[in-house]
């Protein structure tokens, strides 16, 4: 492990920092033209050297990181459902990320395509990642347990770019619209997740139309196999869609996004993963006290029906038996300070309310109070520091306790 991070590090290159923290769910490496990841190809080896030129005649982009972390907790090992640094007082490496892609142009007359391409490869992470039907085998290949580490694919699509309509049509599986938080550590504030970001979709599989109405007005519409599920047995047809606003000035944004469906629960496979989900978002720029400091509000309450039978977390863990209808519902309040190009900062409250405990398997509303910040020594390597403290008074949810104290120190390496 050693030698891979000095290997990493070796292979960071000296780009120019990023501008300021990026909105709720826009990706911290989006500054980066396709074309950008290529210009360190050595000439001193031509064979790459024409690789990297072909694919840079393509418009297509390689490029990945490697995150990792030291969680200091008041309790050691597994420290489920805060995630997804979720194994205290030990390092790990939450992903090696691979990422290849040819963007669209948004901007373009023509019609044109591209692709991308989001791997784990590996990581811890994996183990909240994965879609039931596909790889999910290895949540239970440690005895029944989940290996430790593991491999992903979360995001691995098609794109078309409609100019007449002014759409771009993606197929296949990706990221979902809902929340602001995301599977990609770069587009995060902070390094741990929300539990209302943790227990709500991840990625969905299907199609996907997300239409420029005007410069303000984005609607997007989408048929999917349901919430962290790929095609099969699981499966079921899904709606996906939501409606953006975005001011002139860009300091005002809010949305309103949903997944509709069947949402009752499967009795025959034990599972529940077409459940409704209504979100709404809200972020502004405080510009009254201060042209660097940004409020956002993220709400989200889910529902799921019929259930009758054993329920599990998203990750395998905290088998339940339950019985009935349930919802689950969140608010995460953020406040950010950017200080600088390259230094941020950001408090987190969030409240999670699991009511009937089918989605972190414990009854009862968890606070968590977050404070944490993103400083970029250089393009090619991040540090984020963060405190975080856990709680929920009705149910002892942290290894028989009802609090959780948390300590972490995590890097970002570009490469």
């Amino acid at each position: 492990m050693q030698a891979l991070l000095l290997a990493c590090l070796i292979a960071a290159s000296p780009r120019q920092a990023g501008g300021e923290t990026p909105a709720p769910g826009e990706g911290m490496l989006a500054d980066d033209a396709p074309a950008a990841a290529l210009d360190g190809f050595p000439r001193d080896f031509p064979a790459i050297s024409r690789f990297g030129s072909r694919l840079q005649d393509r418009e297509i982009s390689i490029r990945g990181f490697t995150n990792g972390n030291f969680t200091a907790a008041s309790h050691s090992g597994n420290n489920l459902p805060m995630a997804m640094n979720y194994l205290g007082n030990q390092f790990q490496i939450e992903q090696n990320t691979l990422v290849v892609e040819k963007a669209i142009d948004p901007g373009s007359a023509e019609r044109h395509w591209g692709f991308r391409t989001y791997s784990i490869l590996p990581g811890t992470d994996y183990r909240f990642t994965l879609a039931n039907n596909l790889m999910d085998g290895q949540l239970f290949a440690n005895n029944g347990q989940p290996n430790t580490y593991g491999v992903d694919v979360p995001e691995f699509w098609l794109q078309a770019w409609l100019p007449e309509l002014r759409t771009d049509l993606k197929a296949g599986r990706f990221f979902t619209i809902l929340c602001n938080e995301s599977v990609d550590p770069t587009a995060n504030r902070l390094v741990s997740r929300a539990l209302t970001f943790m227990n709500n979709p991840f990625t969905n599989t299907g199609l996907l139309a997300t239409t420029r109405l005007s410069d303000n007005w984005t609607w997007s519409n989408g048929i999917t196999a349901g919430n962290d599920v790929f095609f099969g047995p699981a499966s079921g047809p899904m709606y996906l869609g939501g409606l953006r606003y975005d001011s002139d000035d860009r300091h005002t944004a809010w949305a309103f996004n949903t997944t509709l469906g069947d949402n009752t629960f499967d009795t025959r496979l034990g599972q529940g993963k077409v459940f409704d989900v209504f979100e709404l978002y809200l972020s502004r720029d405080l510009e009254a006290l201060s042209d660097r400091l940004n409020y956002s509000l993220d709400v989200m309450y889910s529902v799921l029906n019929g259930i009758d039978g054993v329920f599990y977390y998203r990750d395998g863990s905290f088998p339940r038996a339950y019985q009935g209808n349930a919802s689950w519902y969140g608010f995460i309040n953020y406040l950010t300070y950017t200080f600088t190009d390259t230094l941020s900062g950001t408090f987190r409250f969030e409240a999670f309310d699991d009511p009937f405990g089918v989605r972190t398997g414990f009854e009862g509303v968890f606070t968590t109070y977050t404070l944490g910040g993103v400083w970029k020594l250089r393009d090619g390597l991040w540090l984020r520091p963060e405190v975080r403290f856990d709680n929920n008074a009705q149910s002892r949810a942290y290894a028989g306790a009802n609090s959780l104290l948390t300590a972490t120190a995590d890097f970002i390496i570009r490469w």
